[in-house]
């Protein structure tokens, strides 16, 4: 596997951090914040939280019906514990798509970083040996999806 040449004790350290701060969607929702902080607005934060634990709870979903093995690597870093959910689709991929792409749209400057972000926190999930390939890519086009349906229920504040 691709990943397997990319791994050392340090960089596996820094993946290790990275994928960590996709948990549950807290790191995402917690950047939502931020944006809204220093936008003066609470829209952001709320539909990041929306798009984020929307999408976690279509995922898991779509986990229940697809009940698919996580890898088996030896060869993967011992530095997490694979989750005991179904491996297909990436939780962690899907919420980190849904979230560059809710604030994609409210910092459009921003919007090749946020994707770049959440294409690394996609990739933490194979180098780390708990998804499949086609599980982070899987996830990822959820995100996209549910991200964008998430903007539809709350809205851009109206110019003046």
């Amino acid at each position: 596997m691709a990943a397997a040449r990319l791994r050392s004790p340090e960089v596996d350290r820094g993946v290790t951090g990275y994928s960590r701060l996709g948990n549950s969607g807290l790191g995402w929702v917690a950047l939502g914040v931020v944006v809204s902080l220093a936008k003066r607005d609470a829209r952001p934060a709320i539909a990041t939280a929306v798009a984020v634990w929307g999408t976690l709870g279509v995922n898991y979903g779509v986990k229940l019906i697809a009940k698919r093995e996580r890898p088996n690597l030896e060869d993967a870093p011992q530095t997490i514990e694979a989750p005991s959910s179904s491996s297909f689709p990436s939780s962690h991929a899907a919420m980190a798509a849904a979230a560059a792409v809710v604030l994609g749209d409210v910092v459009p400057f921003v919007r090749l970083p946020l994707k770049l972000a959440a294409v690394s926190m996609a990739y933490t999930r194979v180098h780390l040996g708990v998804h499949h390939p086609s599980d982070v890519v899987a996830g990822y086009a959820l995100g996209a999806v549910t991200g964008r349906v998430a903007r539809l229920f709350v809205p851009a504040r109206r110019r003046r």
